[in-house]
């Protein structure tokens, strides 16, 4: 069956890939991906785009639904870019994320043999996500404040939000009304004009930060009067922090404080198997966006760790200390590695709120090795969680040289986990694996992986 863009045509779903896609098959083998689709349903496509090996098309109509549709629940779906699995039901979604993370560490780790154990699922999909990074835009000739449409890439307002706290809804709402009274316009990162970038919400155990990040301006009267208006509305709002940012790449992440009211961070507590770990979060930050599943998923780091009080533990992308303070009361020592120098002092500051002594980090880049860090004592367990990019390959050889009984690996991307794990093999075996749905409704899964020395 050969088909051409703009054909209508009716398929079976089989398959989800890991672009959240459907994938069917034509009867010559060619696999076809269907925005909107999902395995178990038949449906009509249209076909927009064919390759000389797959076709790429959108969902028409559903001639057959799955038994694993669901209802969303969220009115933006599917425009709103945020979500794109919500008409399919949480344990079918996890399922689907575990058979990416094992297909992937098949294929292209080329490994085999480790255990699949029992996936970490949400507590609960619905307004899990304790930060929401909004982005201003223009919409009609009017500035305007949500999230990114999944059609056409514009800003969309979303004030029925699923996946945020409802406090994060409400802070929202009130920042769109305001909008129009700061009398200034959405940045422009082509043209490079406009003032208004980012609203980053945070809502932790301590209180609520709101991040406002703006292009660079000598007048921050805006920025003030949005301040005031959210912080004299909401008493949740312990932080209100306006930062500029000069680069016109679209990122949620501010380059000069320049303004603060209230605390200059929140503080976020894990509660993990016998001990609580605080995390005191500054506006810049990483961490886990699902607190509930990231305490579930440090859990299973230290489970897999195997500890017993006397062991030297290395923490490399150690970030603030996520997993390095997690893992700080089962060890003798631990040693955190992590570029970015405001990282580092978090992370100490961290280990301090916790009163933790056995604990120090170390700021430098890790893409050139662990050579220029000084001498290193020998690691009994190396856990590692870098960016989706994965690990830097002088670091794979690093963690083969200083030969760990054991190393822990998580991941945001199972292609650049199984890269990575691939290249231990020649001194490890992969034990175990176990997928994590720290993001419920998303095409995007963590995953844990257990490694001991050959």
């Amino acid at each position: 069956m050969s088909v051409k863009r703009g054909d209508i045509i009716e398929v079976r779903i089989h398959d989800l890939a890991s672009s959240g896609n459907g994938v069917a098959r034509l009867d010559d083998g060619m696999a076809v991906f269907v925005t909107g689709a999902i395995p178990g349903s038949r449906v009509k496509a249209s076909v927009q785009k064919v390759k000389k090996r797959f076709a790429e098309a959108i969902l028409a109509e559903v001639v057959e639904y799955s038994p694993d549709a669901a209802k969303p629940k969220c009115p933006h779906f599917p425009e709103c870019g945020g979500c794109l699995l919500q008409h399919m039901d949480p344990a079918a979604q996890l399922a689907c994320k575990q058979d990416w993370v094992s297909a992937a560490l098949e294929r292209i780790g080329g490994l085999s043999g480790f255990e699949v154990r029992d996936p970490i699922a949400s507590p609960s999909p619905w307004q899990y996500r304790n930060k929401m990074e909004f982005v201003f835009g223009t919409e009609d000739g009017r500035t305007n404040l949500g999230l990114r449409s999944r059609v056409d890439g514009s800003v969309m307002d979303v004030p029925d939000c699923m996946i945020c706290s409802e406090k994060t809804g409400e802070i929202y709402r009130a920042a769109c009304d305001a909008v129009p009274r700061l009398g200034r316009m959405a940045y422009n990162p082509k043209t490079g004009k406009g003032y208004l970038r980012r609203l980053v919400i945070r809502h932790h155990q301590s209180g609520v930060m709101v991040h406002l990040i703006t292009a660079t301006a000598k007048d921050h009267g805006p920025a003030e009067k949005l301040g005031k208006l959210l912080t004299e509305g909401f008493p949740e709002i312990t932080s209100f922090v306006h930062s500029t940012r000069k680069n016109r790449r679209d990122l949620a992440f501010g380059e000069r404080i320049v303004q603060v009211i209230g605390d200059d961070s929140v503080v976020e507590t894990l509660p993990l198997t016998g001990v609580d770990v605080r995390y005191r979060i500054s506006p810049n930050a990483f961490f886990q966006p699902n607190t509930a599943t990231a305490a579930k998923m440090y859990d299973a780091v230290r489970d897999a760790a195997g500890l017993t009080g006397s062991e030297t533990v290395m923490d490399l992308y150690c970030g603030t200390g996520g997993l390095a303070l997690a893992l700080a009361d089962k060890a003798d020592r631990v040693l955190g590695f992590e570029l970015a120098p405001e990282s580092v002092k978090d992370a100490m500051d961290n280990a301090a709120l916790n009163g933790l002594k056995n604990c120090e980090f170390h700021a430098g880049s890790l893409d050139q090795g662990l050579g220029n860090m000084g001498d290193l004592p020998a690691p009994d367990v190396v856990v590692t969680d870098p960016p989706r990019s994965g690990m830097h390959e002088t670091i794979v050889r690093a963690i083969l040289d200083l030969s760990p009984r054991t190393v822990v690996a998580v991941s945001c991307d199972p292609a650049t986990l199984a890269r990575d794990l691939g290249r231990l093999s020649s001194g490890y075996v992969l034990e175990s694996v176990r997928t994590v749905d720290q993001f419920p409704h998303t095409a995007h899964v963590e995953a844990v992986a257990v490694l001991r020395r050959k």
